[in-house]
């Protein structure tokens, strides 16, 4: 294991240097100071004092009072004052942002790579440009305890252009309503989103929403959002049948450039780069020097770079049935479960319509038997045998320990009705099948064409479906005919994932993992929000929070949402939903006077502005003054700007022949960054797809000051443990299931909003326990 970051290390000419400071409590003084001030000065305001680096030798006028600062103890101001370098450095980039400082490669544009080995391709293309985006940016690092240090940290994406007018692509037959258009040219003061279109006619582009209360702007002033929904909608029109082999070539082009070889040598270059700028005049008497790579080094004194233990899948309480993959367990011992689980003869509907009634027959027919795949092979004897390698055999009810359960077919009347609206066909059907009966079914799945998934979400019928069923409290499974008709050795694997997240949905446990229990009871609560209104333009935008519970070994125990709010509102509704949470499971859990009670929160992305762990903190506190709480709050995220290269990994053989995972950090490899921080690795070599895969991003861990528990290992560990913990796939998930499971239900609830009718209030009641949203 050889371990670097993406970054270099600023080597600090000096240990102290002179800054002038002035006391200034409020923060918003500080933008008129910068302008009375000019260019003379560099300003940072930290904690109620405005700190100023002279960026002349002898400036015209005077700020503060001149003090000598000690650099390990203003890293931060040193970081920021960097940065204002960059600028400088790259004097011949245009900066697309300057924080982080951003800009784009001059001499390469992945369209036109594609375009040069591609032919007939209509003129338009070149209108349409990939262009590689490098972000600098200092941050400050310690790999080691008390010896912190700057980096300067180097990430690269892509940023994506249509330059071609908005009547060209028209002309084309491209649908341009309800894509977003964007202003050529920047203008001081105005944002560069304008608008979504509405429609275009003589040049004027009409608008349904917008910023600054305009309904039209004409389209020589913008452009089309290069995003990745306007070059799919615009290039499988433009290029019909070469669409599939030319986007299959863009993503290599795109992928190779964020491999871990492709990663390495543009870091080199940078270095070679940035080193022949140094030294960075930080401070008239203190100079940066851009040095080495940076590179985590354990010694016998001191471990920066740890490897977690392989996680174990149980399937027993007493933790004594454990494997290392959870099919292997599930085959061998069943789900978690199944001697508890109080569903043991389900009943299960499937909606499908009538066009493809054979298919889905003969589907359930392998969902509820099993699929038997048989290898011809020979002994040593030259005796000639066939072997069984289906990876589903047995079926539903035999591997998940059912006994006799009832599939109700109900189809949905297509083939007269092709006119009407799929949703609502949907919709009645299932209206219709839930009046006639007494007791609802215990699950439902879902059978969509493919073109019918693809329907915009105000008339997809997997929403309608989803809706309805949710709102009777009962969760679903969808499934697209191209799914269903797949060849027998692709379908086993399908059949896999598809019949864990059913049992999970039905309350079902499939597995937990293996985690030695410390104290009396330990939970871990995933903390998020849903934006629900789905609009870039409205200011009062509305949320709902959402709360996962899980054991410390993955036992999910409930989930809840909280009532609807504005953004201003939702300090007192997270704190509310919180209190009624932590008091619930207190009662629940049956806490005691003195007991030791370990609560662990994970949240991503805290809202802007909103104190999210004070707020938590506060909660705990109060719920639990007859406990010794032991509580953790960490802030998990793949939004940042570090990356880890294990030089040691040469990677592995995938199906072809070029290796995959090179320079890919092992699955568990847990790095000290700060105090409070780790990066975590919850990918590996062997999990990445494809040779041509970008190197993965860790996950960054960040532990909350105000925390009264602060064993980082153990945390990160925990994390890595809840990735494994997804029923929704046999793989680990790149996030743990506190953070996915919040991802999952948020983008439901937000699509789910878009059908008439829709109300949440049943999953606060019969399916708090239901992984509904798997």
């Amino acid at each position: 294991m050889s371990i670097f970051l993406n970054g270099f290390k600023v080597k600090l000419s000096a240990q102290s240097f002179k800054a002038s400071v002035q006391a200034l409590p409020n923060n918003q003084e500080v933008k008129p100071l910068r302008q009375e001030l000019g260019d003379e000065w560099f300003l940072h305001w930290q904690q109620g004092k405005l700190y100023g680096i002279p960026k002349l030798t002898q400036p015209h006028k005077p700020f503060g009072q001149p003090e000598n600062l000690n650099c390990n103890e203003h890293l931060q101001l040193l970081t920021r004052r960097i940065s204002s370098l960059l600028p400088g450095i790259f004097s011949q980039y245009n900066p697309l942002k300057l924080k982080p400082f951003t800009f784009l490669a001059q001499k390469k544009e992945l369209i036109n790579l594609v375009a040069n080995t591609s032919k007939n391709l209509p003129n338009i293309i070149s209108h349409f440009k990939i262009i590689p985006k490098y972000i600098l940016e200092p941050k400050i690092f310690e790999l080691r305890q008390d010896e912190p240090g700057i980096g300067l940290f180097l990430r690269l994406k892509t940023n994506w252009q249509i330059q071609a007018s908005l009547s060209s692509l028209q002309n084309e037959g491209v649908d341009l309503q309800d894509l977003y258009v964007v202003r050529r040219y920047r203008v001081p003061g105005k944002r560069r989103l304008v608008g979504r279109i509405k429609c275009i006619s003589n040049q004027i582009v009409y608008l349904s929403e917008a910023f600054d209360d305009i309904d039209s702007i004409h389209e020589e002033e913008v452009w089309l959002e290069g995003s990745k929904v306007s070059f799919s909608r615009c290039l499988q029109v433009i290029l019909q049948d070469q669409y599939k082999s030319f986007k299959s070539a863009l993503d290599d082009q795109e992928s190779q450039l964020l491999t871990g070889p492709a990663l390495d040598q543009t870091l080199t270059k940078m270095q070679q780069f940035l080193t022949d700028k140094s030294p960075l005049q930080i401070a008239p008497d203190l100079q940066g020097v851009i040095g080495e790579r940076i590179p985590a080094i354990n010694t016998k004194d001191y471990q920066s770079v740890i490897t977690a233990s392989a996680v174990e899948y149980c399937f027993d309480a007493a933790r004594t049935k454990k494997v290392r993959f959870p099919w292997i367990g599930i085959n061998q011992y069943g789900p978690f479960s199944r001697e508890n689980f109080s569903k043991k003869t389900p009943e299960i509907v499937v909606f499908f319509p009538d066009t493809v009634k054979g298919t889905v027959e003969n589907f359930i027919r392998l969902l509820r038997d099993g699929i038997s795949l048989k290898k011809k092979e020979s002994n040593e004897y030259g005796d000639v045998y066939w072997q069984e390698v289906s990876r589903y055999t047995g079926g539903f009810a035999k591997i998940f320990g059912l006994v006799n359960p009832r599939f109700i077919l109900q189809s949905i009347p297509w083939f007269k009705n092709t006119t009407k609206p799929p949703g609502t066909l949907y919709r009645d059907t299932i209206e219709q099948t839930l009046k006639n009966r007494e007791v609802m079914p215990d699950a439902a799945i879902v059978v969509l064409l493919d073109n019918h998934a693809r329907l915009p979400d105000s008339e997809n019928p997997y929403l309608y479906s989803k809706s309805l069923l949710l709102m009777a409290g009962i969760p679903s499974q969808d499934v697209r005919f191209a799914t269903i008709s797949q060849s027998h050795r692709e379908l086993q694997y399908t059949l896999q994932n598809l019949t864990v997240a059913l049992y999970a949905k039905m309350n079902g446990l499939p597995w937990t993992v293996d985690h030695d229990q410390t104290i009396s009871d330990e939970l871990v609560i995933g903390i998020g929000a849903c934006e629900l209104s789905g609009s870039r333009f409205t200011d009062r935008q509305r949320f709902v929070g959402i709360t996962t519970v899980f054991r410390a070994d993955g036992n999910y125990i409930l989930g809840n949402l909280s009532k609807e709010c504005f953004y201003d509102e939702y300090p007192d509704i997270l704190r509310q939903s919180t209190l009624l949470i932590l008091q619930e499971i207190k009662t629940r859990n049956n806490w005691q006077r003195d007991d030791t009670v370990r609560l662990v929160f994970h949240a991503a992305r805290p809202l802007k502005n909103i104190a999210v762990a004070e707020i938590i903190a506060q909660c705990v506190a109060q719920i639990g003054r007859e406990q010794n709480i032991e509580f953790a709050f960490l802030t998990i995220s793949h939004d940042h700007p570090f990356i880890m290269l294990d030089k040691s990994q040469q990677g592995i053989r995938g199906r072809g022949s070029a290796k995959k995972g090179i320079y890919a950090p092992e699955r568990g490899i847990i790095l000290q960054l700060g105090r409070y921080t780790r990066l975590l690795s919850t990918n590996s070599p062997r999990l990445i797809k494809r040779s041509s895969s970008p190197l993965p991003t860790p996950l960054l861990i960040h532990l909350h000051p105000q925390s009264t528990y602060y064993d980082l290992t153990y945390l990160s560990e925990q994390v890595l443990k809840f990735t494994s913990l997804s029923w929704r796939s046999l793989l680990p998930a790149s996030d743990p299931v506190t953070i996915y499971y919040s991802e999952l239900i948020a983008k439901l609830l937000a699509r789910l909003r878009n059908v008439r009718g829709w109300s949440p209030e049943m999953l606060n009641i019969k399916l708090r326990a239901s992984k509904w949203f798997l």
